[in-house]
This record gives structure tokens, C-alpha cells and sequence, in this order.
């Protein structure tokens, strides 16, 4: 195990070295965010969190990072890398009192999907898009779209969403009604339209989610999504924006939520799972090759699940925080390893929503 030094940055004083790895660690009872440096091995506590996070995403240019609360709320905190600072975007001035996607439209522009119940559920129905730029900061209505769960590729200028729609009573099944559930792509030009490239109807009761966290490639030529359900199975989607057509598909199982992340060069996309079929101890980080049309992972890692996925600047490695099924995001380990290799990983120490800035 690699040894990490760490000790408290002044957010005045601050200098992070290149290549460094933003992630949450915990201690006791308190979220921080801290810089992990890769090479050589060293960490520096940014600053303390006033709430638990549940996920982070860099904006475009590597200056920000968005984080979003794991308590239900209309904020979504916005940290200024250079400064070490953070402040709160507030959407409750929409009507918003639950956020459940993000992603960057710019450098200063975030979208986020979100509804005025605070009640979570596995089909946002009332889910409308949002967006705000990071200063002055005062959001509205995104288009007057409804959807959920965005996912943006800014330099193609494209964005894709889920919508999710009652689609009336089931007959013969008293109480139990039907939900459409489209993936929607949206040119991010001026007077473009959504064009739906998926969809499919099923009953509510059976929480099936077919297009759940759609994340697309930045060069907006792929999205890739996963299906779930009431049992733990996942199986992860890779297809094509421009129609909806699938290119890859792996059925995989999970002990925790689905995470893909896309390598900056858009040819490769990286997830998590347990093999349908083997051992249901072993995880595995997978690494699919649009290109080459080629999957590959590296070695098992023994009964964890994956709390986010990083690749690195050059897309030479990725960094992936691990923690035992049962116990909560913030309490992960951080690892880095070859994409698809079956090299030994290097462990960073604690770390979890890992984002690798150049």
C-alpha cells in the first residue's frame, strides 16, 4: 500500500499539483474534500463540507466542480478549485425542492433536473430541466422541457435526457399503471427540437428503469445507459445518439449504484459489475472500446462496490473508489489502474466521487 502524507491547505495558499484527484474523504462525522496527488503520492485537505455529498462533476474548463447534496434539497454547491471556496445555487426560487441529475452545459452554465416533491421515487414524473449559470446564479426553467437525469456533451453541443410519463392504468391490474420512459437527445442550438431515440412502456409496481443515467460520449457520438430493476441485476447499453441504435450491451449484477464514466477522448466508456454468471464475490471495472468494438477488464476485486469512476487527463489510467457493500459512499478507498489491464492497481488511501483534474 502506497503511503500518503496529508495535511490542511489554506484556501489563500492554495496549489494543487497537476494531475490531481479531487475526492471526499470522511472523518467521524465530517465530509471534506481533499487533493490526491498520483505521482508522487501525497493528499491535501481543501476544505470541510457543511453535508454529505453524493456525486461531482468538473465544469468544461476544470475550474469548478459541481457537487451535489446527498440530502434531498433544492442546492446544488458549486467549489472554485483555484480558491478553495464554495458556495450554494439555490433552485428553490422555481419551486424546487429535489434535485436528481446535473450536468454541465459550459464552463459557467450548469443544467439540473428536479421537481417541488421532496419524496424520492424510482419514476420522477414531475421532473422538469433547470438551468443557471455559475454567476450571477439565477436559474430558470431549461426550454420549459420536462425530464430527468441530463447528461451534456457542451463542445458537440448536444444533450441527452430521460422523460418519464404516466402512461395510464394497466388492465386487470387494479392500482397498477403504466410509465413511459423515453431518451431524449437535444441539439444545443437555437431553435432545435428533442428527438426521441428510445422508448419503451412498462408497469410502475415492477421498477424497472430502461434508460437510467444516460451519460453521453463528449464527442456526443455514444450514450450509454443501464437497466434496472427490482432484483440487483444491471445490464449497461452503449448506443448510438444519432439513432438510438445499440452497439454494446453487458448484463452484470450489483451491490450498489451504476456508475459509467467516459474517457475524455470519447472512445472508450468505463463501468462496474459483478459477472451474471461466476462468482458473485468478484468485481470487476470494465473498459469498453467503441472503435475496436472490444471489452476488457482488469483484475477481480473481492466483494466492493464502485462509488465513482475517473479517467485520467491523458486517459491513461482510471481512479475508482471501492467500499465494502453496507457501508456509505464516504467511507471508500481510492484506487488507480490501467483501463482493461490485469496489472496490480495503486492504492491512494480514502477517497470516494473521485474527479481528476489536469
Amino acid at each position: 500500500q502506497a503511503a500518503v502524507t496529508a495535511a490542511p491547505v489554506a484556501a489563500s495558499h492554495l496549489g494543487l499539483a497537476a494531475g490531481s484527484i479531487i475526492v471526499v474523504r470522511r472523518a467521524g462525522t465530517q465530509d471534506s474534500l481533499w487533493s490526491v496527488s498520483p505521482v508522487p503520492t501525497s493528499a491535501l485537505k481543501l476544505i470541510d463540507l457543511p453535508f454529505r455529498p453524493a456525486r461531482m462533476l468538473a465544469s468544461p474548463d476544470n475550474t469548478k466542480i459541481a457537487i451535489l447534496p446527498a440530502a434531498v434539497g433544492g442546492k446544488v454547491y458549486i467549489f472554485y478549485v483555484a480558491l478553495a471556496k464554495l458556495a450554494p445555487l439555490s433552485f428553490t426560487s422555481q419551486g424546487v425542492k429535489r434535485i436528481d441529475g446535473m450536468t454541465w452545459l459550459s464552463a459557467t452554465r450548469l443544467l439540473v433536473s428536479g421537481s417541488g416533491s421532496v419524496k424520492r421515487t424510482a419514476y420522477p414524473l414531475a421532473d422538469r430541466l433547470y438551468a443557471v449559470t455559475t454567476t450571477p446564479g439565477k436559474p430558470a426553467a431549461f426550454r420549459r422541457l420536462k425530464g430527468t437525469e441530463p447528461s451534456a456533451a457542451p463542445g458537440a453541443k448536444l444533450l441527452v435526457y430521460v422523460r418519464l410519463r404516466d402512461g395510464g392504468p394497466v388492465t386487470g391490474n387494479p392500482g397498477a399503471r403504466f410509465v413511459v420512459e423515453s431518451l431524449i437527445r437535444l441539439k444545443l442550438v437555437a431553435g432545435s427540437t428533442p428527438h426521441v431515440i428510445g422508448q419503451v412502456r412498462y408497469v410502475d409496481s415492477y421498477d424497472i428503469r430502461r434508460f437510467r443515467d444516460p451519460g453521453v460520449s463528449p464527442d456526443a457520438k455514444y450514450v450509454v445507459t443501464s437497466t434496472t430493476g427490482s432484483d440487483i441485476s444491471v445490464s449497461y447499453m452503449v448506443r448510438k445518439t444519432s439513432t438510438g441504435t445499440a452497439v454494446h450491451k453487458q448484463n452484470t449484477t450489483l451491490a450498489g449504484r451504476d456508475e459509467t464514466a467516459w474517457s475524455h477522448a470519447g472512445d472508450k466508456v468505463a463501468f462496474w459489475g459483478v459477472p451474471p454468471i461466476g462468482s458473485m464475490t468478484n468485481t470487476y471495472l470494465y473498459a469498453y472500446d467503441t472503435g475496436a468494438k472490444k471489452l476488457k477488464h482488469g483484475k477481480p476485486i473481492a466483494n466492493v462496490a464502485v462509488t465513482g469512476i475517473a479517467w485520467a487527463p491523458d486517459d491513461s489510467l482510471i481512479a475508482y473508489a471501492l467500499h465494502s457493500p453496507g457501508q456509505a459512499d464516504d467511507r471508500a478507498h481510492l484506487w488507480t489502474a490501467v483501463p482493461g489491464a490485469s496489472s496490480t492497481p495503486t492504492d491512494l488511501g480514502a477517497g470516494s466521487l473521485p474527479v481528476w483534474l489536469p
